[in-house]
Parts: C-alpha cells; sequence; structure tokens
C-alpha cells in the first residue's frame, strides 16, 4: 500500500483536488441552479396536487430533487436532511415574496408543508 501511494502520489492529489473543487463548486454555485430547479417543481406541484396535500407536495419536489437531480456520488456528501432543509428554506422564501413582492421574513406560514 504505502509503495502504490509512493508511485502514485501525483495522481491522487491530482483526483482530490477534482473532487474537492467539485464539491466547493456543488455547495457554492449549483445551489442556485438546483433552487431553480426546486421552483420549477413546485410550482408543478402546486397545478398537480390538490389543496391540503402540502406533505405529499413537498415529498414529491423532494424525492424528484434529491434522487433524479443530485447525482448519486453527491448525496455520498450530502444527507437528505440537509436537502430538505434546504428545500423548505427555498419554498419559505418564494411564500414571502409573492406576498408582498419583499423578502422580508413576513411569511405567515412556515410549516414544513409545500
Amino acid at each position: 500500500m504505502k509503495e502504490f501511494l509512493s508511485a502514485n502520489w501525483f495522481i491522487i492529489l491530482i483526483a482530490l483536488a477534482v473532487v474537492g473543487y467539485e464539491i466547493y463548486l456543488i455547495i457554492t454555485k449549483q445551489w442556485g441552479k438546483l433552487r431553480e430547479q426546486a421552483y420549477a417543481m413546485m410550482l408543478t406541484a402546486e397545478r398537480v396536487f390538490g389543496d391540503g396535500e402540502g406533505q405529499a407536495k413537498f415529498e414529491a419536489v423532494f424525492r424528484e430533487l434529491y434522487f433524479n437531480l443530485i447525482p448519486p456520488w453527491v448525496r455520498l456528501f450530502v444527507p437528505p436532511e440537509s436537502i430538505r432543509e434546504k428545500l423548505q428554506e427555498w419554498y419559505n422564501l418564494a411564500k414571502d415574496y409573492l406576498q408582498d413582492g419583499k423578502i422580508n421574513g413576513n411569511e405567515t406560514n412556515t410549516s414544513p408543508i409545500l
């Protein structure tokens, strides 16, 4: 093992740097793209599901977002609960904006239901 590491240290270093850079991009820049997709899915869920089915809407959006849009290797580093929290945060921001055209924390209901 020691011989392998010493013989291939440069390749291992480059691989770690690439993985680290990809994780950095996901955390910093890709949230925007993921958020846009989540908003689009929220609107679709609002059209497809009826009133009073908020938890079903939330779960449908979460499943689509987590299992179909986030690559499997990223799921190793990002637990489902953090995506659920982020999804709820985005929903609260959208709801707040739709109330008065401003994001000012005045949403009336912050329950975890879309």
